[in-house]
């Protein structure tokens, strides 16, 4: 018989925000919520108004319930939580205006202007020691600003990496949401600025598009057949360009460190790219580079950027037998999934030939890189090939050299990072002759 309950009366640690179970969470994170998840179960109480689900049927109930019984975690700096029906709906108008140029099959036209800039900034990385976390966001940024606009402007690009860069560090804050603070007026002038810039494109300071060139978010927001609202317009740019910086940044991180790690398999991928034709990776990449598109896949189950995710119930739930009540955030860790041997064969190795064979190489749900349900990550597919563009780029235009990989870490924070991690690519010689 099912039982209504409080969060009091789901298991978990004892004790609320400043208990001994929240240091033992920042000290090792992972560690401690997979100790949790031994001790108390598959849905446990972190504190008062959050719990944490770590049974993939049951977190796939609550990402399909997204927007009807729950809502994406808001930023806690501005508003808080539990968006009303008018916001949720202008979100969703805006995740559809984006739609236009990340669904997969606007990719393949887009693909050859992002390839290009990403040859640009990595031969800008050429020769000298780099941190590719303090690389990652911009590289990652500008290759997606291109499916954006013609001519993204600088100032365009600084105002979303700031916006990006001070909300990141924000997150960590434990302060009021009414509470005034420096980080929150740096995150509104940031906004202010992205907002201005995207109005100033949307009222013809833009140059014009080639017209033999696919349309990009810019000109569709311009042409479309109603007035596109400024608010969504914003959001359709602002929001998409800001939710994959974080993402794919971290994901380039991880894609480097494999690369160094397992260099058999960096020369292979070497090898498959080499014998490959370009014109079919950007039209169906998983089919012309099987391989590294599995290498892909594995380094985003090893190290899944965005690492811990939730939803806010805004009804009461029920997630097996126990009723989750309005007003909890529900959070639920891709890393936990991706490393449990329930779900997963042999789960701490790290074996891109797990893609290979027909069946799939978990169970339903296991496998949740960015996210699923309503409000799943909108450029999922164009994540991956710019991965597998980045990856091909780097096996055939240079060497890459990653030293001390013993004194390497992860950091388990809003992204999760590797730490101490210097990275240099040596331009081959093929490459350079060519």
């Amino acid at each position: 018989m099912l039982r209504r309950a409080s969060n009091a009366e789901i298991p978990g640690p004892d004790g609320g925000l400043f208990a001994r179970h929240l240091k033992a969470y920042e000290a090792a994170p992972a560690e401690y919520l997979t100790w949790c998840n031994r001790e108390y179960g598959d849905v446990f109480r972190f504190d008062t108004d959050v719990v944490v689900v770590n049974d993939p049927v049951l977190i796939q109930q609550v990402l399909v319930r997204t927007n009807r019984d729950a809502v994406p975690n808001a930023n806690p700096l501005r508003g808080g939580r539990f968006p009303g029906a008018e916001q949720t709906g202008r979100w969703m108008r805006a995740r559809q205006e984006a739609l236009a140029v990340l669904r997969p099959a606007a990719l393949p036209a887009h693909l050859p202007s992002v390839s290009r800039v990403m040859e640009t900034d990595l031969r800008a990385l050429e020769g000298e020691w780099f941190d590719p976390a303090e690389q990652g966001w911009r590289f990652c940024l500008r290759a997606f600003l291109s499916l954006y606009a013609p001519h993204p402007s600088p100032q365009l690009e600084d105002a979303l990496m700031d916006s990006f860069t001070v909300t990141a560090a924000a997150s960590l804050d434990r302060v009021p949401n009414w509470w005034p603070s420096r980080a929150r007026r740096r995150i509104e002038a940031a906004d202010q600025r992205i907002r201005d810039r995207i109005s100033s494109m949307l009222d013809g300071d833009a140059p014009p598009e080639n017209g033999a060139a696919p349309p990009t978010l810019l000109h569709i927001l311009r042409n479309a057949p109603e007035p596109v609202p400024s608010d969504v317009a914003h959001g359709a740019a602002g929001m998409s360009a800001l939710g994959a910086i974080g993402t794919m940044g971290g994901a380039w991180c991880w894609l480097l460190y494999y690369l160094a790690a397992v260099p058999d398999a960096f020369e292979r991928i070497r090898g498959e790219v080499s014998a490959s034709e370009w014109e079919t990776v950007c039209v169906a990449p998983e089919l012309a580079l099987p391989y590294t598109y599995s290498f892909l896949l594995e380094v985003l189950r090893v190290r899944p950027p965005a690492w811990l995710l939730g939803r806010d119930t805004i009804a009461d739930i029920m997630l097996g037998a126990v009723r989750i009540p309005a007003g909890t955030a529900v959070m639920f860790s891709p890393y936990l999934l991706h490393h449990d041997p329930r779900y997963w064969t042999d789960p701490d190795r790290f074996d891109p030939e797990r893609w290979n064979g027909d069946e799939r190489p978990h169970v339903p749900h296991a496998y949740l890189p960015f996210s699923s349900g309503p409000r799943g990550c909108l450029g999922a597919q164009l994540g991956l090939s710019v991965l597998l563009l980045a990856a091909a780029q780097l096996a055939t235009g240079y060497d890459l050299d990653v030293p001390d990989f013993q004194q390497i870490g992860t950091e388990f924070g809003p992204v999760l990072l590797p730490t101490g991690m210097k990275c240099r690519l040596t331009r081959r010689p093929a490459a350079a002759s060519g």
